[in-house]
């Protein structure tokens, strides 16, 4: 019997049709497949399992393993949380308002001056999924999430609204990664024809070529700022630092023992992972 492993590294990835394809495919043919959610981004794990639980998979063929960072983590030695490291307000005092997002139980407490300070999303099963927690514009400064034993595996902490860092916890409550957040700025260009049926976004500038005199194939040029995330790690087991996530993402594999295993990456991040992996083969989905 055959093995698989799947890194989805964002909920766009469990969502994309080929990734249901390419694991229908390997299920019929009786492969056992592990589901590695490794999102650093740990508030999308809980939605990527409801998503998970949603496809159609064949009753009859072998289960599928869905795992996270916080699984392969679980036992992993770590630090003692330092109380700066993040927000632990007590709700206990505040009023709670029950509402609804979805299908899904919420409690929003409500302070004194009737500001949200925070809300709790529940799951099917009554056990917490997220705590979200407000600063006084009502913007989201910190996410903690939980497993399905109502264990906080994970913490997030928001910068104007940006995901800052995300702290992943072991079993005992420590401190295991740190993975952190940058902002590159970079050059955006977009060239189309005269005829293209696609606009340019309206927050790029048109850049005028006066080399080109053929009309009929002439290219309008556009440019802009763009930004892009890279995100960084560091272990608190052993003080190894990643500079890059997908050579982060590499060790992880590699604890897997994926030797004997096909490696399924999302496509739109197989260029970056794939460097790592030199000599491995890898499947896209």
């Amino acid at each position: 019997m055959g093995r698989a492993i799947f890194l989805v590294t964002s909920i766009q990835g469990i969502r994309k049709a080929t990734f249901k394809k390419q694991l229908m495919s390997l299920l019929t043919t009786d492969f056992q497949v592990v589901v590695l959610l490794a999102m650093t981004d740990f508030d999308e794990i809980w939605q990527a399992e409801r998503e998970f639980s949603r496809l159609d998979l064949p009753a009859a063929g072998p289960a599928v393993r869905l795992i996270s960072l916080a699984d392969i983590y679980a036992d992993h030695d770590g630090i003692d949380l330092k109380q700066g490291d993040f927000l632990n307000p007590s709700l206990d005092d505040l009023r709670a308002y029950d509402a609804h997002l979805g299908k899904l139980p919420l409690t929003r407490y409500i302070d004194d001056d009737g500001d949200i300070v925070a809300e709790t999303l529940f799951g099917d099963d009554a056990v917490r999924l997220h705590t979200l927690l407000f600063d006084k514009s009502s913007r989201v400064i910190q996410i903690n999430t939980y497993d399905h034993q109502d264990q906080l595996f994970g913490i997030e902490k928001f910068e104007d609204d940006n995901l800052d860092e995300s702290m992943l916890l072991n079993a005992k409550g420590q401190l295991v990664y740190r993975f952190t957040n940058y902002i590159k700025n970079q050059k955006v260009t977009y060239s189309v024809t005269q005829s293209s049926i696609i606009a340019a976004p309206q927050d790029l500038s048109e850049l005028v070529d006066k080399k080109t005199n053929n009309t009929d194939e002439m290219l309008r040029t556009f440019e802009g700022q763009g930004r892009s995330t890279f995100t960084k790690a560091l272990s608190y087991s052993d003080y190894h630092r990643y500079d890059d996530i997908n050579a982060f993402y590499h060790q992880v594999l590699l604890n897997m023992d994926i030797k004997d295993a096909r490696t399924y990456i999302d496509i739109d991040n197989i260029v970056d992972a794939s460097k790592y992996l030199p000599g491995k083969r890898i499947f896209n989905y």
